[in-house]
């Protein structure tokens, strides 16, 4: 099993216990990186409106 990308060495960077056998958020930094670059694409090919309304609450902490 490859190493998963949110396990740090000591912890889960994700989860508060360390079990990667049988997790669901299990993914190699490669998968990590695909899945990261997808949701991206995903927002930029919305429209402006959309793209300020995800900024807004994911990148700046609420609506305005």
């Amino acid at each position: 099993m490859d190493k998963c990308f949110a396990d740090n060495g000591n912890k889960c960077t994700i989860l508060r216990t360390k079990n990667c056998k049988g997790c669901k958020f299990y993914k190699t930094q490669k998968q990590a990186e695909e899945s990261e670059k997808k949701a991206m694409n995903r927002i930029e090919s919305l429209d402006t409106h959309m793209r300020n309304n995800i900024i807004n609450v994911y990148f700046l902490g609420g609506f305005r």
